[in-house]
Parts: structure tokens; sequence; C-alpha cells
């Protein structure tokens, strides 16, 4: 098989293995006339389904096996592949199923395009999921194309595993209307094409839009694919935006707020009003979602610089937009935990090249968008200016003269630049200086990752030396304001690896290539969900997106995942999290609330696909602590007696031949034990009530029923506390509460979450614990939840409060149900970071930003753990030499919670789960590292 590699435009993997291909080819000639009607059509989504392919069938397309290569890359092999016919269509995109792989799947795509036949292939940027919808898939950037009739789609992750339900979709783009004309509602404001002007779909599922509490900024994009679009083709690629978001992902409707073209027409995008600050699913941030106005130019401005008319059309769209929120143009302020500028590009909160390396460029650069937007707001300007270029430097000059002409080549752009950073770029090289640390040469690998990396406004910055020498053979380094570049010589080639952010600072502190580690064997890049990697010679690191903590691992095992018991018999685990970690984290509740999020987001969070409903009835708690066969109450008005085989109810006296009855109790006849007998207490005698026996249950009933527990103190629990006969022919009974699931939910919440936190948190706790409970119901047996950690805490009228009560009575009856049946709501105190995967689909594993708030306490831990302590609890080891932890589920720090671990002393080795290890110890969680 001839063997091709991958390269990921902006965050490339080290190692890329293909997991699936897919190819269409239409087999029509011509695409129909277009057609101007009075409304327009709305555009339709294609999807097709991407089957397994035998891999002995693969030789025969050799057409599809060349692509960039990457160095250190793996030869990827394709693992599916679909070959038929389709329509036309002008714009595209691949999905794949929801949860079915944590890593950042690569695609690449190629099209036919009816004009100029088949394109080269393209690298699709992965787009972020929207928070205001459930049922989404994740999947690419749609790429407009224009008209074309095939296309050959290539997928592939780091790991090799590929994603399940991998789709193509081809989207026509319908029909403009006569009255996709713009308009302007207000003074100051430039001219809008309507949704209704463009054709939006009417049915989309933002039937209330969501509004975030204010504006703080905005957020640019650029909608990447083809620049060669006519005017009268701008409606029709809105329209194909927003049928794949809502036909092929399952958004609620298109993410951008705004979108402009290259002619300068503005369009309305996601509904609610374009003067409100209406949450979008443009930056796959929640705060940047809810926060800024995602404004979209259409096109790809990686590869072409903006036009004039959108430049002009997208100054006076955010100056207007700023005047409404009275906000300045320049400026930075706290957004997510990030400080960002008021104007930002979607890539200071993402990892993505959007909105290209010109349109981000023209963003930061003096006299640029912030510059204009500045000037409108001031009312000194209404178009973009000429820019200048100041005069040429002398150090440029100097540098350049000392290179020559020769190795310099042609000049591609002259110098340009102020009075503290310039640039000038040649054919072979750029140079660049800066007041602080002068002038510089960037070339060859160097500067390939440069300009992959954002240039002087990128990653790196502007360089501060020139390339030196490390101490290892065959290695220099050439560092740049914020990172650095490694050029490492392997035979006659040699490659650079880019390094900046926490991973460069990290490599830093542990003396980068003289160090342990060795020297980079790739750059900085995405080696699944939200975390960042550095793979080095001897090992690698690993950045938490969430934490901003860095991880090491060294190769061989040793670091998080392995640890050489030390001299002084201690092994230490550092941890996060408390308890299982499936589905929702308490503390992330907390933190979600605290962040503004309402219960029903927080819910939809942890349990995805699951549909809020209500059910109301009874349950049956078993009173673990009423250890005893008699049940005994006190008396009081009211309080009823009900036999549940004869269904016969007794309002109980509060006298007996004159004298006041103190206590009521249900007890197991004597002479036999299967029967029970109903007695009252006058002073300190007992009394049968009327000679009552009887076999099977019996029950008090009153509005609070005060049960006398064993050792003397009474608890109070509402409607009825129950005698049960736990199996035909028992001579034992247990007590059990039987009261309304609304009720026992009043007294499950403050029990499970201080009742201090914020209301939108114990909202959330009520429907999970009255889920929990409604899920419990078991017709079969004599109870149907217990009041123990065992199934959820319940501490009966004791266990509430006046802000419990209040969350509780806000969400009455209401329950999560998936495909019509209760939910498992299973809950844990802190997920450290990572909800663990459980046994429904809708409890997944997935990063928990929410729970890493300063109150937790339980987020981050460390235990130290005597030797003789684990050897105790595993003597057939002996004396205990190592651990290793063979193997993790994958998600979140030290690549997730240990699923096993091997324990190896001097009579042999053991392996035992995390969890096991974890009570075995005593630990709070098994997401742990050694070390």
């Amino acid at each position: 098989m001839r063997p091709w590699t991958l390269v990921r435009r902006t965050v490339p993997f080290a190692v890329v293995s293909a997991v699936a291909v897919a190819s269409l080819v239409s087999t029509s000639d011509a695409a129909p006339p277009a057609v101007v009607t009075a409304e327009a059509k709305p555009a339709e989504v294609t999807e097709t389904v991407v089957p397994p392919v035998d891999p002995a069938e693969d030789e025969a397309r050799p057409d599809q096996r060349t692509a960039p290569s990457t160095p250190e890359a793996e030869e990827p092999q394709p693992a599916a592949e679909l070959t038929r016919s389709t329509e036309t269509f002008s714009l595209l995109g691949v999905t794949w199923d929801a949860g079915s792989t944590d890593e950042d799947p690569t695609v690449e795509v190629r099209w036919r395009s009816l004009a100029d036949g088949w394109s080269d292939w393209t690298t699709l940027e992965t787009s972020p999921t929207d928070p205001a919808s459930t049922d989404v898939r994740p999947g690419t950037d749609p790429l407009w194309v224009g008209e074309s009739d095939g296309v050959d789609v290539r997928v592939s992750t780091p790991s090799g595993r590929s994603p399940s339900g991998v789709r193509v979709s081809t989207v026509t783009d319908g029909e403009n209307g006569s009255a996709t004309v713009p308009t302007a509602a207000a003074v100051g404001q430039p001219k809008i094409i309507s949704r209704a002007s463009w054709g939006a779909r009417s049915g989309s599922s933002c039937s209330a839009p969501v509004y975030g509490a204010s504006m703080l900024g905005t957020t640019l994009h650029h909608t990447a694919g083809s620049n060669s679009y006519t005017k009268a083709q701008s409606a029709g690629i809105v329209r194909s935006t927003q049928a794949y978001h809502t036909g092929s992902q399952g958004w609620c409707d298109i993410g951008y707020n705004f979108l402009v073209d290259k002619y300068g027409q503005i369009f309305e995008g996601r509904k609610g009003g374009i003067t409100k600050m209406v949450r979008g699913a443009h930056a796959g941030v929640n705060a940047a979602n809810e926060r800024t106005v995602g404004v979209s130019m259409m096109g790809n401005y990686d590869v072409a610089q903006v036009p004039a008319a959108m430049k002009t059309a997208v100054a006076d769209l955010i100056a207007w937009r700023h005047s409404l929120a009275g906000l300045k143009a320049t400026g930075t302020y706290s957004l997510g935990g990030k400080t960002v500028n008021r104007i930002m590009g979607h890539r200071d909160v993402k990892s993505t090249a959007c909105p290209g390396r010109y349109g981000y460029a023209w963003l930061t650069q003096s006299g640029g968008l912030r510059s204009e937007v500045a000037k409108r707001l001031a009312g000194t300007s209404t178009s973009t200016p000429t820019p200048s270029t100041p005069a040429p430097g002398t150090e440029i000059q100097k540098l350049a003269a000392k290179i020559g002409s020769t190795k310099l080549g042609k000049v591609v752009r002259a110098e340009w630049g102020n009075s503290t950073q310039r640039r000038a770029i040649y054919a072979n090289m750029d140079l660049l200086w800066t007041k602080a640390a002068g002038a510089y040469a960037v070339s060859g690998p160097a500067k390939t990752e440069f300009y992959r990396t954002g240039e002087h406004n990128g990653s790196l910055g502007f360089p501060t030396g020139d390339p030196v020498a490390t101490s290892v053979t065959g290695t220099k380094v050439q560092r740049f304001q914020k990172g650095a570049v490694y050029l490492v010589t392997s035979g006659s080639s040699t490659a650079g690896y880019a390094l900046y952010g926490p991973l460069y600072k990290e490599y830093q502190a542990q003396k980068e290539s003289a160090g342990k580690l060795g020297v980079p064997r790739s750059t900085v890049y995405r080696a699944r969900t939200g975390y960042q990697r550095l793979k080095l010679t001897k090992g690698y690191l690993e950045l938490s997106e969430a934490s901003g903590d860095v991880s090491t691992w060294y190769a061989g095992g040793i670091g998080p995942d392995g640890l050489t018991v030390p001299s002084s018999r201690t092994v230490t685990f550092r941890g996060h999290g408390f308890g299982h970690g499936i589905g929702m984290s308490q503390y992330g509740a907390q933190g979600a609330a605290r962040s503004g999020k309402t219960f029903k987001e927080i819910l939809a969070a942890y349990y995805p696909g699951t549909t809020l409903s209500e059910r109301t009835g009874s349950i049956r708690v078993l009173l673990g602590a009423a250890t005893s066969s008699t049940v005994t109450v006190t008396a009081r008005s009211g309080l009823a007696y009900r036999n549940m085989v004869s269904g016969k109810r007794i309002v109980l006296p509060a006298t007996r031949n004159g004298k006041t009855v103190s206590q009521w109790r249900i007890i197991p006849l004597t002479a036999d034990p299967k029967k029970s007998v109903l007695q009252y207490r006058t002073g300190s005698t007992w009394t049968a009530y009327d000679r009552n026996f009887w076999t099977g249950d019996a029950q008090f009933e009153a509005t609070k029923v005060a049960l006398v527990m064993p050792g003397g103190s009474v608890r109070e629990y509402r409607t009825s506390v129950r005698s049960a006969v736990p199996s035909k022919g028992a001579t034992t009974r247990k007590t059990v509460n039987v009261t309304s699931i609304d009720n026992y939910t009043l007294g499950v919440v403050a029990a499970e979450m201080p009742s201090s936190w914020e209301p939108e948190a114990l909202k959330a706790q009520s429907v999970a614990a009255r889920t929990y409970g409604v899920r419990s119901l078991t017709p079969s047996r004599y109870y149907d939840v217990c009041d123990t950690t065992s199934c959820q805490v319940y501490k009966g009228v004791a266990g509430q409060t006046a802000t419990t009560d209040k969350a509780v009575l806000a969400t009455l009856g209401a329950i999560l149900t998936y495909q019509g049946t209760p939910a498992f709501t299973q809950y844990s105190s802190s997920s450290g970071g990572a909800s663990a995967p459980g046994s429904q689909p809708y409890l997944k594993g997935r990063l928990d930003a929410w729970d890493d708030w300063s109150g937790n306490a339980n987020h981050d831990w460390t235990a130290s753990v005597p030797a003789a302590t684990i050897e105790k609890a595993y003597p057939q080891v002996g004396t205990l030499r190592s651990l290793k932890v063979t193997k993790r589920d994958l998600m979140g720090d030290w690549a997730g919670r240990v699923e096993s671990i091997m324990l190896t002393g001097t009579k042999g080795s053991t392996t035992v789960t995390g969890p096991q290890l974890r009570f075995a110890l005593g630990l709070r969680s098994h997401y742990f590292r050694l070390g």
C-alpha cells in the first residue's frame, strides 16, 4: 500500500494516523441555471455515512495518497471509504457522533468544481460546539467551494482510532429572493441584510434566544472557504452555513451574530435582535459566546488580504455595536479567566487559525481594525485610510548589508513599522527589529514555524537572537519574545519545532535540551480535547488548557504513572476530585451557578441528551438508623394507624382509660413474631390496643410523624412511617418512611449540598436528587431507596432548610428522562476538572472547567501514604518496591482516572483497579498521579 501523511493546518499533530476516507463523485455534467424568485428558497443538506473499507482494495486509489508531510509523522492508513454519485452542491462539511472520540480529528477534503475540476487537498478547521443546543454533532467548519459535484474526504486522529458515525454533508445554497437588500433602521447603523431578506430558516430551535448579561467586546472570525464568490452568491453562502450548523451539527441556529462579505454586505446572523447581546455559538468558549458579538468575514483570510470594502463594513458594524454598549475600541478586559482585547480574533480564545493570518494582522496592526473603530467612535473617520509606511530604520539596513543580497533574495515587501518594531520581507528570509532586542533574520525551518504560528503577532513574537548551538549535537535554537524554535538536524534535513506558552516555560524550567527530556520531536500540538502536548526524545510535557497545569511524562513510564518507593517509605499521591466523578459535580454545579448558569444549563451539561419531564407519586425510604424491629412514634393530634393488608385506618386517641397516651408502637407479637401488634404507652406501661393483631405491613400516618430512634432520640418524617415485613414469613421488621417524591427531595438536598450555595446549584441538585429517587422505584421489594450514601443521604424533616426548600419547590415535580425513562443521575462531590464516563449514554466523560474555583477544596488534593499501609492492604506483594499505572480513562489531567495500577514488591506483583486502591488507602478519588 502506498503510504501518505497528513499535516493539520493550525495545531499540527506529532503523530497522525488515518481513520476514515470518503469519496463522492457526481455524474451530472452541469449545474442548473440560477432562478430569482419573490421569496428565497432555503438551502438543503444531504448527509452521507462513511462505511468501513477493505484495506486490500485501497491500493487502487493512489490519487488520494499524496499530502504534505510533517516530521516524525506516522503514515496514516484509510479505514473507511465511500464512492457514489451526488447532486451539485456549494458548501460541504464533515461531522461525527458526539462522544465517539476525545481527540481532535484532522479532516482533509478536496472537491470537484464544475468550473475548475478537482481542487488540492484542504484541511478543515474543527468548529466549536454550540452550548445552547443539546443534541449536537461535533464536526468541521463549513467550507464554501462554489458549484461542485464531487468530494473526497480523509479523517485522521493521533491514535488512529476512528470517530463513529462520520458523515459527509453537502449543501445546496437555495435561491435568492427578490428582496435581498440591505437596510438601516437607525441613525449610525450600517445597512444590514435581515434574516428574512437572505432567507433564514424559520424552524430553528432557538425559539427563545438566550442573551448575555451585557456586551463586553467583539470576536472577529472568517468563514474560510473560497474567496471567489459573486455578490449575488453571498446570501446563498449564509443560507448554506445556517443549514449546515442546524441540519448537520444540530445547532439551534447559525453560529455567528453577523457575517460580512467581500463586497461590504452585512448579513444578520443568529436571531434575537441586531441591537441585543444574543448568545451565539461562534467561539467554542461560553464566555465569548455570551459576552462578545461574533462577526465573521466571508472568505479565507489565511491565504488572501482582507478586501477594502469588507474592512470598511466590518469597522462600521463593530463601531456601531460598540457605540450602543458604550465600549471603547481598545483596551483589555477579563473574559473567562483570560485577559483579552476589546476587539479580538477567534484565535485569542481558541486554538485556531481564525480569522486567518491576514485577517488577524489587519486586526492588530497599527492603523488596522481597532484604530478604524476607534476613529469612528471618536467621529473622526468613516472609511479606512490609506496605510503609510514609515521611513526605513538603520538597523535592518545594516543587517541586510551584512547578510548580502545573494542570501537574502529579492525584496518581497519593503521595510515597514514604527519606532519600536520594524520588519522587511525577502524571498529567502525575513529581517525583524525591535527596540528592545535589535535586528535578526528568520530563515529556513525557523521561518516556516514563524509563519505557521502567526508571524510576529502570533505565538512567537519577534526574534530576540540568532540560531545558536545547544549542548546536543545537531540541535540549534532561535529565541523569540514568547518562545523559541528548535532546529533539529537528522542526516541532511533539518526540522523546525516551535515552542511557546506554558509548555515552553516548563521545558525551560527543566533545563531544555540539557535536561532529562532531551530535544523536541514535535511542536506544540493538541493531543486530545483540552490538552496540548510537546513531544521530546525522552518523554513529553502535557498542558491542561483548563487549569494551566503542566505534567511531565518521562520515557519508560516514570512520572505521573510510575514511582519507585523512596527511602522515606512514603508514597505521595497527588489527585483531583472527590468521589467517583460520574455525572454532575456538586462543586462544579456551584461553580457554574457562580458564573451565571441556570440549573437547566447545568443539568444539560452534566447529563447531555436528557429531557426535563415531570413525575409525581410516592416513594418508600428505608431508614437505616432505625435498627429495631419495633416502630415507635410520639403521640400527637391527628396521628393515625393503617393496616396495609386490610386497608383499615384508625385515628388514634390521645387518651386511654383516662390516661394520656405518650407513645404508640408496632411490634412483633411475642407469641408469634410473624404477626404484629399495635400498642400504646401510658406512663411506663405498654398495652395492646383492642387486641389488634395482624400479619403484614402497617404504618403510622400524620403530616409529620415523630419516630423514636433506638437510642431515644426523635426524628420527624413526613406522611407515614411503616413497619415493613422484608419477606414473606419474616419475624423481623424494617422501618420505612413512605412519602411523596417531592417531600423526599426536601429531605435530601440540604443533606447532599450546602444550603448556602447558589440557588441555581440547589435547583440542579433538587432535580438530580428527585430523578435519582424516581429511578430507584422498585415495586417488587418492600422499599425503593435507602437513606445513606449508598443511595443518597436523606434526613427527613430535620434535613430541610429554607433555601433548599425554596429550590425544591421551584423545581416541583421536575426530573430528567432519557428516551422516556428516568435518567440515572449519578453525582459526586467534585469531578476534579473531568467527569468520568458512566454506564449510560448521557454519563459522558467530559472536561469540567466549572469544578475549578477557589472554594473547591476537593479539586486538588495530596495524600502521603506509608508503604506499610499499602503492604498491609496487599500482603501478597511483600515489601513494596514500585507502583505503575497500567491504564487510564483518557479524560482529564494525566490522561484521566486510574483504571488499573500494578504494585510490585519482593514477593511479586499484583494489579488492582483504581477504585479498589482508592478505598483500600482512603484516597478521595481514583483520579490521581504518583509522586
